[in-house]
């Protein structure tokens, strides 16, 4: 069965500090493994753990902050649409508005583009009085189109924070994995020294400390 990332950096951890804590196996393995390889992996493994723990939060931050931006357009597109229906309903026989609104073409699914219509909509209803007291009916007064027009303005910044906590993610997890990679490599690298000095039952040695070794 494979193991998950988390269960090989303790089994890293293991590894590392099980040799660097016993005097004995420092002391054999000293010929190839000094203390200063001991100790540049046992930094090798601190920095990928924070690396690992950076990671998590950073794709949790921009979890959050897609989770955000999702919501507030969900909303607001929800809104721009119940506005629409509406104007249709009221003024399907007003050409003239029913093109200044583009209300014969599809709300696009391009966010710039979607943005742009949802822009041409609120604006227009600014000139519009008489429109926005048909759809007062429906809850969407002057000041319910006014907020939501600031909504438009904070969805944009929305959209930067959620694109910028996920290029920071994607940052993490590179770090990470190459860490991480650089860290497998070293406890494989010293799981076979090991394998040099500690044969047959000898093993057994290691194994009171945790550390288990291909004979």
């Amino acid at each position: 069965m494979n193991r998950t990332n988390k269960q090989r950096l303790e089994d890293a951890r293991i590894l590392i500090y099980g040799v660097n804590e016993n005097a004995s196996i420092k002391e054999r393995i000293e010929p190839i493994y000094t203390a200063e390889k001991i100790a540049t992996g046992i930094a090798l493994y601190q920095a990928t753990y924070e690396a690992d723990k950076n990671q998590t939060q950073e794709k949790n931050d921009s979890s959050a902050a897609s989770e955000q931006f999702n919501t507030a357009k969900d909303n607001l597109h929800t809104s721009i649409v119940k506005i629409r229906k509406a104007i249709r309903y009221f003024y399907k026989s007003d050409a003239a508005l029913m093109n200044k609104l583009q209300l014969n073409v599809s709300l696009p699914t391009n966010y710039a583009q979607w943005r742009t219509m949802v822009d041409l909509t609120l604006s227009e209803l600014g000139t519009q009085a008489q429109v926005v007291e048909k759809l007062a009916l429906l809850g969407f007064t002057a000041d319910k189109i006014a907020a939501l027009q600031d909504d438009v303005s904070s969805l944009d910044q929305l959209k930067l924070t959620a694109e910028k906590e996920d290029g920071e993610a994607q940052l993490a997890t590179a770090k990470k994995n190459e860490l991480f990679d650089q860290l497998m490599s070293y406890c494989s690298d010293l799981r076979e020294c090991l394998n040099l000095f500690y044969e047959g039952t000898e093993s057994q040695e290691l194994e009171k400390v945790g550390i288990v070794v291909k004979s």
